[in-house]
């Protein structure tokens, strides 16, 4: 019980130690980059709340997450798409309101950044008990610093649902293989598909960790039918306030988003890729010397940094079905599969940056494969590589 007790401790320390160090990170580097490099010309302006910096954090999809934590789907004045999510801006009116604050985008904006630091070290935890159950400490830490320092998980600061699904999805995972406790599993599974529809996914696990332990379990995999609940539920009220279930998937088309499959993704996000390199090769970039110009430059090239991304993490999954159970490996196969499947004619790997950071078991996977002196050189040039797109978003540049 005192060994229990100590690696329990032992592991919320070390979690919350990097979770600390690497927020404080990206906060100090997303407020000096902001001052520093000049704001897109596409900037509409965000109001600013204490220390004018924290509004930095809700950008793009995060001021669609503040205006419908404020208005609702479709109201007006801002008529936020139903492509979002419900649970996230829920709880984030829910904070705001549970302390008294006011409800304004000010207000708003500042207690979805604080939920989401909040709910960084809790899937954080959950990511260090399940690769510390299956391979040791030493994979369980790598696995958190990794993940902690990847290039874009400054997202875990702001005001997104990275840390939301991260701590649902990571939590329902650890519920099934560590504390094999079938209904919380389920139970949180379908509170992660109330704030992503990919939470759908965590139903392949939770059925092969059912049927892994079947004998055990037998009549309980009833539970199952609440993984995707919350998903239900979503759709259900779509369809009694606009009559269509699957507005969140029509919704899509506002982006452009639609069905590409893999190979035409790729060889678009291939020829994507090499004219962004053409244009940060461009000789008049170098003449120019311009800040703004240079961060014009890397926005444009964003799809050679989402190609790039992308070949790691299919190494990643590919040799994660040698390392991980099948239910993790499926379940990040799953993940991985839907940014190369649905895109856009412009970004064709749009989003695929932000969504692996909630494709865990790739961290796994590599902390697995890096100790030592290379694990320190991975996580530095992680860090440093970091920098580029967060000082991209915080300048209202679009990264993921």
């Amino acid at each position: 019980m005192e060994d229990g007790k100590r690696a329990y401790f032992g592991a919320a320390v070390f979690v919350l130690v990097a979770c600390v160090a690497s927020r404080l990170f990206y906060l100090a580097a997303g407020a000096l980059l902001a001052a520093t490099v000049p704001v897109s010309p596409f900037h509409r302006g965000t109001a600013d709340v204490p220390f004018g910096t924290t509004n930095i954090w809700t950008h793009w999809d995060g001021e669609h997450y503040v205006m419908l934590a404020s208005d609702g789907y479709l109201n007006p004045p801002h008529k936020v798409s139903p492509a979002f999510f419900p649970l996230y801006p829920l709880l984030v009116r829910s904070a705001a309101a549970l302390f008294g604050g006011p409800l304004s985008r000010e207000a708003l904006g500042l207690w979805g950044v604080l939920l989401s630091l909040l709910l960084f070290p809790v899937g954080l935890y959950f990511v260090y008990k399940i690769a510390e159950s299956g391979w040791g400490v030493r994979v369980a830490r790598a696995s958190v610093l990794l993940l902690a320092f990847f290039p874009t998980s400054f997202f875990f600061n702001a005001a997104y649902t990275e840390s939301l699904f991260l701590a649902l999805s990571a939590g329902s995972l650890w519920a099934a293989r560590v504390r094999k406790d079938l209904l919380l599993a389920c139970l949180l599974a379908g509170l992660a598909t109330a704030a992503r529809n990919v939470g759908v996914f965590l139903l392949v696990p939770l059925f092969l960790a059912w049927f892994e332990d079947r004998e055990r379990y037998g009549w309980r995999a009833t539970y199952l039918a609440l993984a995707p609940s919350g998903l239900a539920a979503y759709a259900a009220y779509l369809w009694w306030r606009f009559g269509d279930p699957l507005l969140f998937y029509g919704a899509q088309e506002q982006w452009s988003r639609q069905p590409t499959g893999p190979v035409t993704t790729v060889r678009v996000a291939l020829q994507n890729a090499l004219d962004g390199v053409a244009r940060l090769l461009d000789p008049q970039l170098r003449a120019e010397s311009s800040l703004g110009r240079l961060a014009e430059a890397l926005a444009g090239a964003q799809t050679t940094f989402s190609l790039l991304l992308l070949v790691l993490a299919v190494t990643l999954v590919a040799v994660g079905f040698r390392t991980l159970p099948l239910g993790l490996s499926l379940y990040t196969l799953l993940l991985v599969a839907v940014p190369i499947s649905f895109g856009t004619p412009v970004d064709p790997l749009m989003g695929l940056p932000r969504y692996l950071l909630v494709a865990f078991p790739i961290f796994i996977v590599l902390a697995t494969r890096l100790e030592g002196r290379s694990l320190y050189t991975w996580l530095v040039a992680s860090a440093a590589v970091s920098l580029v797109p967060c000082a991209l978003f915080v300048t209202w540049r679009f990264v993921a």
